[in-house]
Parts: structure tokens; C-alpha cells; sequence
């Protein structure tokens, strides 16, 4: 792309702008508190020994008052208004800065100092107690710091709902991680997917040829050089290590990923968890440098949805198709050593393997059609959580029953239940629907990929990703947060999110293929 709007000239320098310019020195230097806050978080979960806990969550939990105290000084509010008298002046992308920059500023400014480190500290608290509990099945041991975190994000969602005019906490939440996302905009589309989707999971059991077995799972070191080959293959160059749970973090020149080798199936950690956390670390690779430290480029803040699409647009689109283990298949047989006509290691076969639908406990190793309703049992119970309709110590039973009710399986233990994911022990509540939003917008994004590229199948199948990483980059990486996150997927595809173009792409693989 040769948008000269991203570029940032000497003309910004105009003094008409000079209260814009000095809120962008302000929130340079919160982008750089933010930027040690993950990188702190990334240490805690991937190098840190576990005896570092109780002195990190201090660390954290300063900074994060530093950070706070900064971003609700009142030389801002200030700075706000006077910058709000210089928008003639400005720039598309300095306007959608300036608005990011008011948005982060209500938010922050409803929320007291105090409880923003009091925040912080329950939820360090509560993750670290997570990752010990998890392992042991030992929800008591958990409940009473994920209690307190509750009761700690209630009353921070509650205090931004009031400053910035949402009709509840929830909304509050969920537009923490999708900007502009409400609750009564997303339940409709989850309720006709929810309609539509047990009988499709149902048909596409009952239609599929079950793989052969892919036999001895390779070794942890054999699945890693897979994994830095295809990231090599997607054009990632970042960090690449192991965490309880997978995850992405930092921009530009450093970005890190994580993923775990938990599986007894080398194509689910070793590649498809790998392609996805990649696809979030080349999203923030490949945002615009010129607006680096500033609100505007930081995606993260902008959508979660429109980040977890680029995800899944490698992991589901790519990661699960045909072309991809046309691609892979040789590669894999001779880094496990299996003969070249060892039927299980076919692209048929393996392509089968991956797209395997079967109801099973397990959010991150689910399949593809059935990803879904994980999501809508966790959007069901968080929301009943914020609600204060569901109490924590009745969490795990509510869990079991909707497990009961849309897989037809009960978990044997929490571990497997409802302490499976990180997500509400880190406070990070509203989060899961962008999971699913991010799944329907791939869809519709792979489709435009399709148009523009019509041999992108040829691609793939001899390796070559450099054109979907190009596309993704000239269409929805460079933008930013200069348009919101509807906004950007209209652009990119030629039109708002629509459930059709997820629920065709499940029928064209799932029931039609």
C-alpha cells in the first residue's frame, strides 16, 4: 500500500496542532508502560520461576498505578478539549488519534486509581493461583480469588458503564476488547448460529470418513522444528517459546508467541495453534510503524474480533485446508521419518485428521464446527457472571449443565471444565465472543482473499504465503484504528460482518466437501 496517509510529514509539526501534539507525547510515554506491563506478563508466563509471583504482581501492579495515574491526569482532560478546538487542521489518522485517545481517557477516568491497582493485583493473584490449581483440579483452592476479581471488575465495568453511557457492565466489558461491540448487536447472530449449528454438527458426524491414525506422536523438539518452519513459511520472525497457555504479545520488531505441547496430535500444536498465534503476531508486525506509539496503531485496543479473524484466517482458513497439507505432508513425513507412501501421512489423510468434528470438553482443541458453541457456553456464563445472575461457587455446576445441554457430555473434573481457559482468572472478561466474532469475520476475509487471488490454492499448496500475508497487510493491517472495527472489515471484504458467509464456508467444508 502507498497510502500517504500513513505517513506522518513535517507538516505535523503545524502549531495549529500544538495541544494535539502534546497528547502525543503523553500517550507515548503510556504506550511504553504498557509495552513493560506485557512484557512483564510475557516473562511471568514464560521464563519466570514461579517463586517470582508474589514480587511480580507487585511490579505490575505499580506500574499499572503509574500508568493509570498518567492516563486520568487531569492535564489531559484539559488537553482534550483544547485539541477537540484543532481538528481542521488535522489529519485522518491524527482525527481517529485523537478520538482513541478520548475514548481510553473516559474509560480510565471513570475508573478510581485505587481500584485499578487493587485490579491488578486480584488478577495477578488469580492467574497465578490459576496455574497452580488447574493442574491439581483444585477450583476451591481458586474460587475465592476469582471471587474477589469478580467483585473488583464489577465495580470497575459498572463505573465506566456510568462515565461513557452503556446500558450495562457487560457492554462495558465486551467494548474493552471490540470497540463499539453491545451485547444486543452480537446476541442475534449468536442465536441463529446457535439454531443452526447442532443439527449441522450432527449431519457433518454422521457424513465424515473417520482419518487413519497418525500413529506415535513426534517429540516435543520434532514438533517445534516444524512449527519455526512454517513460521519461517508465514514470514513471522519474532520469538517463538512454550506457555501454560498459548498467546501473543508485542509489536514490530518484537513480537513473541507462545504455544503448548499438550496434544497426543502433532497438528494441532505443533501447527494449527502455531499458525494462529502467528497470525496475531504478523497482525502487529505489520501495523503502521509511523504510528507506532500512538493509540491509533494499536490494535490490540481496537478489536479483539477483527484481531482473533487474522488468527484464524492462517489457523482455519489456511490450517485446515486441503492445499496446506498438499504443502506439508512431504515436509512432515521426512522430519518424523515415515515412509513416503505411509498412507496415514497422505494430504488426504492428514487434511481428514484436522477436520475431524467430534463433541469433546476442550475450547482450544476443539474443530472447527463445533468452536462455536464453546464459545457460546462461555459468553452464556460470563455474562450471567457480570449479570450477578450466577454466583462463582455455583460456576462449575452451571458449567457442567450447559456442557450437558450442547455437547451432551459432562467434564469429569473442572480442570477440564471450567477452569480450562485463563481468561476470567485473568480478568478478562468479554473477551471469548470476539473468539467467534474473529471466526466469522476469517470467513468472510478468506473470501475476499479468494476473489482478489483466484490462485491463492496453487499457493499455498507449493508454500508460497507471502500473498495472503501481503493482502492481509494492505487491507487490514495498515489500517490501524483509523476506521472502527466494522468499519474495517466493510473495506476489506465490501461488506458488514454477515453470519451467511461463515455458515456457507462450515457447509462448503463440513457437509458439501
Amino acid at each position: 500500500m502507498t497510502d500517504t496517509a500513513l505517513h506522518r510529514t513535517t507538516a505535523d509539526s503545524s502549531p495549529r496542532l500544538a495541544a494535539y501534539h502534546a497528547l502525543e507525547g503523553h500517550f507515548a510515554e503510556l504506550c511504553h508502560l504498557g509495552r513493560a506491563l506485557s512484557l512483564l506478563s510475557w516473562d511471568r508466563a514464560v521464563m519466570m520461576p514461579k517463586t517470582g509471583a508474589a514480587a511480580r504482581g507487585k511490579q505490575c501492579s505499580t506500574l499499572v498505578q503509574i500508568r493509570h495515574k498518567k492516563l486520568t491526569d487531569e492535564k489531559i482532560g484539559d488537553l482534550l478539549q483544547a485539541a477537540a478546538t484543532e481538528t481542521a487542521a488535522m489529519s485522518d489518522w491524527q482525527h481517529a488519534n485523537l478520538r482513541e485517545m478520548t475514548r481510553l481517557y473516559r474509560r480510565a477516568v471513570a475508573v478510581p486509581n485505587d481500584l485499578a491497582a487493587a485490579l491488578s493485583r486480584a488478577a495477578n493473584a488469580c492467574e497465578t493461583k490459576w496455574e497452580e490449581a488447574r493442574p491439581e483440579n483444585d477450583f476451591a483452592g481458586v474460587e475465592p480469588y476469582l471471587l474477589e476479581l469478580l467483585s473488583l471488575t464489577r465495580q470497575s465495568g459498572q463505573a465506566i458503564a456510568d462515565a461513557c453511557g452503556m446500558d450495562n457492565i457487560y457492554d462495558a466489558m465486551l467494548d474493552e476488547f471490540d470497540m463499539g461491540a453491545r451485547y444486543q448487536d452480537i446476541a442475534p447472530l449468536f442465536a441463529d448460529l446457535e439454531e443452526w449449528l447442532p443439527d449441522a454438527v450432527n449431519r457433518a458426524i454422521e457424513k465424515q470418513t473417520p482419518p487413519l491414525p497418525l500413529g506415535q506422536t513426534p517429540s516435543v523438539a520434532l514438533q517445534e522444528k516444524l512449527g519455526r518452519f512454517l513460521l519461517e513459511k508465514m514470514g513471522y520472525h519474532g520469538r517463538f517459546d512454550t506457555s501454560s497457555h498459548p498467546f501473543s504479545t508485542g509489536r514490530h520488531g518484537d513480537v513473541r508467541i507462545t504455544t503448548r505441547y499438550t496434544s497426543d496430535d502433532f497438528t494441532v500444536d505443533g501447527v494449527l495453534t502455531v499458525m494462529h498465534e502467528a497470525g496475531h503476531g504478523l497482525y502487529d508486525m505489520q501495523v503502521p510503524e509511523e504510528w507506532d506509539e500512538q493509540p491509533v496503531g494499536g490494535v490490540f485496543d481496537l478489536s479483539m474480533a477483527v484481531h482473533e479473524s487474522q488468527a484464524m484466517v492462517w489457523e482455519r482458513q489456511i490450517g485446515q485446508s486441503l492445499p496446506l497439507w498438499r504443502f506439508l505432508a512431504p515436509y512432515c513425513r521426512d522430519l518424523f521419518g515415515r515412509a513416503d507412501d505411509d498412507p496415514a501421512f497422505q494430504p488426504e489423510n492428514l487434511y481428514r485428521n484436522v477436520n475431524m468434528v467430534k463433541k469433546d470438553l476442550i475450547r482450544v482443541e476443539a474443530d472447527e464446527m463445533t468452536y462455536p458453541l464453546h464459545i457460546l457456553l462461555r459468553t452464556k456464563l460470563e455474562k450471567a457472571m457480570i449479570d450477578g445472575d450466577l454466583e462463582i461457587k455455583d460456576l462449575p455446576a452451571a458449567w457442567n449443565d450447559e456442557m450437558q445441554d450442547k455437547f451432551g457430555i459432562t467434564p469429569p473434573n473442572d480442570a477440564q471444565g471450567c477452569m480450562q481457559d485463563v481468561h476470567w482468572y485473568g480478568g478478562h472478561f468479554g473477551y471469548f465472543p470476539s473468539y467467534l466474532l474473529g471466526a466469522m469475520n476469517a470467513a468472510q476475509v478468506f473470501q475476499s482473499i479468494r476473489r482478489d487471488i483466484p490462485e491463492i490454492d496453487t499457493d499455498i499448496a507449493a508454500g508460497k504465503f507471502d500473498p495472503v500475508r501481503i493482502w492481509l497487510r494492505e487491507n487490514i493491517h495498515s489500517r490501524g484504528c483509523l476506521n472502527m472495527p466494522r468499519d474495517i472489515i466493510k473495506e476489506a471484504t465490501g461488506d458488514y460482518l454477515k453470519l451467511e458467509n461463515f455458515r456457507n464456508h462450515l457447509t462448503a467444508r463440513y457437509l458439501e466437501g
